[in-house]
């Protein structure tokens, strides 16, 4: 993953905008308003892009695109059996045969190599079929190694320019795997990938568990509760060289670690007085700790809203496990989860509108998700033990832990489309994943 990280640094992020035609009222009259559920997508056709380059097709770059966009439940991509044309360039578009098939959009591209210098281009061309207009036209540098983020990265642009909204697809996610081979000795694998599981990497081992990754604002850095030392202690790890920290390491509770939004401390589980469990703001510099709650029983699993001027968390103070809100200078708290008896292990949206949990409904534990300025719940999964759920940047999908077949997977819903697709994480017969965690954008992607 460094040296994935370190080929993105060195993608220029000057994309060279080739041409932007037709006005802003024909483009905005196909806008997507996402103003609540979407249950029927939007037709997009992605053309499989020419390939000029020497050497085999590594990438399917077209196919990239198309799950990107169709994992949000915003778009349907149309299945390639049924393309009626293979246009790769402006001048080879029929836009009656696209009309005809009910798109709304039309992707084109092709890759090439750069003019000058070593390494690709890749040149895509966004249109809006009903008006035949050109919504966006660009050529980003990439090379063999790259190819694939690029995908991701044109993906980005298409989805930001259609919804107005931040895309998730060139962040990455993190998460534990668990190995449980019968008579072999359990093995535990701290990984960070993309987020659609390619480029996988172990950034720590151990033969005792693991859990609670979360990232830095930056994403340089992860934090985790490991046992490797007989008992819970959190460290903070850079993921550039590997070195790692141990930051906290008290008797009894050493849990659920989650990075201020500045980066210089972290929001922390540890045992209180009495064998309750509380909430505490670690200083990463100076190594002080601060108490944040002082109720009984189980307070835990901290999330920050943008700012950091309030955090939602799980306790069990009402009897059952609940989510509530602490403002941070006022001290005052209140109780934001009424429906249903479980109610738990709260994410916050980057823009500080929605929170995501996993409540009991009917029995099992599905992922929901608040709108805080409404109240209006919505239940995204199915169930039946879903849990860690965690907002993509810009929070249009939602990262979470589901249980099939006896063991734990990957997936994300969308959070207004309706879709839920398995995250493809290379896994062995005996492996299981826990605690997933989504991260921000790489270092160096261009925004």
């Amino acid at each position: 993953m460094n040296q994935l990280i370190a080929a993105l640094r060195r993608l220029t992020w000057v994309v060279l905008i080739l041409t932007l035609v037709g006005s802003r009222a024909a483009s905005a009259s196909l806008r997507i308003q996402i103003t609540r559920g979407i249950r029927v997508a939007t037709p997009i056709a992605i053309i499989p892009f020419a390939w000029e380059v020497p050497g085999p097709k590594n990438v399917a770059v077209a196919n990239v695109i198309a799950h990107d966009l169709s994992r949000t439940g915003l778009f349907k991509a149309l299945p390639r059996h049924d393309l009626i044309q293979h246009p790769t360039r402006p001048g080879q578009i029929n836009f009656l045969n696209w009309k005809a098939l009910g798109m709304d959009y039309l992707v084109i591209g092709h890759i090439q190599p750069r003019q000058k210098g070593p390494g690709w281009m890749l040149v895509f061309h966004l249109y809006n079929v009903p008006a035949e207009n050109q919504i966006l036209a660009y050529a980003v540098p990439t090379d063999p190694k790259q190819l694939r983020l690029t995908a991701h990265y044109v993906s980005d642009l298409i989805f930001q320019n259609l919804t107005d909204q931040q895309a998730p697809f060139t962040s990455r996610i993190a998460y534990v795997v668990e190995s449980r081979a019968r008579g072999l000795r359990h093995r535990y694998r701290l990984m960070v990938a993309d987020y659609d599981g390619h480029h996988a990497e172990a950034v720590f081992r151990s033969g005792h568990p693991i859990v609670s990754p979360s990232f830095s604002p930056r994403g340089n850095r992860i934090a985790y509760v490991s046992f490797e030392s007989g008992f819970p202690a959190i460290y903070v790890q850079n993921l550039k060289t590997g070195q790692r920290r141990r930051v906290l390491a008290r008797a009894g509770l050493n849990e659920t670690p989650v990075f201020t939004p500045g980066g210089h401390g972290l929001l922390v589980t540890v045992s209180g007085s009495g064998g309750s469990a509380e909430i505490g703001r670690l200083d990463l510099q100076n190594g002080s700790l601060r108490m944040l709650t002082h109720a009984p029983g189980i307070n835990t699993e901290p999330a920050w809203f943008p700012g950091g001027r309030r955090m939602a968390f799980t306790s069990d103070r009402g009897g059952t496990a609940e989510i509530y809100v602490k403002h941070l200078h006022s001290g005052r708290t209140h109780r934001l989860t009424f429906k249903g008896h479980y109610n738990a292990a709260p994410a916050i949206s980057l823009t500080g509108a929605f929170i995501a949990y996993v409540a009991r409904r009917d029995g099992l534990l599905r992922i929901a998700r608040m709108n805080l300025k409404t109240g209006l719940i919505r239940i995204l999964t199915r169930g039946p033990l879903d849990d860690s759920p965690s907002f993509a940047p810009g929070g249009a999908l939602i990262l979470f832990s589901a249980w099939q077949r006896g063991r734990r997977i990957l997936e994300t819903a969308s959070t207004r489309g309706h879709a839920i697709w398995p995250v493809r994480i290379p896994l062995g017969p005996a492996d299981s994943v826990t605690t997933p965690v989504w991260g921000p954008d790489l270092p160096g992607t261009p925004h």
